[in-house]
């Protein structure tokens, strides 16, 4: 049901976390080493000299993006709209955290000073997860409407 304010919030969370799948997060710079800035993606830190996959990172943001996507068409089941909305949260975060291992990984392996400069990227799954709990916490208030119109009946 597109007139509802929540489908809004799924396809912005899904649209935004499909962005996030191919955009750099983090782009790293460095004088000292074989490479002279190299980008992070969901795919991985890719370079002449660096080869570095990061697949982890990918499939969670595309759960998260098929998952919100999917979520738009179960308007008539609220609780498990509300259940869904919350494990696409969680995969966000778990996005983040899976994100963050490999980056540290990668920065432990090299030794000399870097720069590192954020990119889109990293700022689109923010966003989704903010869209992911206002349609979550719009999906309660229509539960919690039709809870108090079946009991007037």
């Amino acid at each position: 049901m597109i007139q509802r304010i929540q489908t809004i919030f799924l396809l912005l969370t899904a649209i935004l976390m499909g962005g996030t799948f191919r955009l750099p997060s983090l782009k790293i710079s460095s004088e000292g080493l074989k490479f002279a800035s190299i980008s992070f993606d969901s795919f991985g830190m890719f370079d002449a000299a660096t080869d570095y996959p990061t697949w982890g990172v990918a499939v969670f943001a595309v759960l998260s993006a098929i998952l919100a996507f999917v979520n738009i068409f179960l308007y008539k089941k609220r609780k498990l709209q509300i259940n869904l909305g919350l494990l696409t949260a969680l995969l966000i975060v778990v996005y983040f955290v899976t994100a963050m291992v490999y980056l540290n990984t990668f920065l432990s392996k090299i030794s000399a000073e870097y720069t590192l400069n954020l990119q889109l990227g990293i700022i689109l799954p923010v966003a989704a997860l903010i869209f992911d709990f206002l349609a979550v916490s719009r999906i309660r208030k229509d539960e919690k409407l039709v809870r108090s119109l079946n009991r007037i009946r």
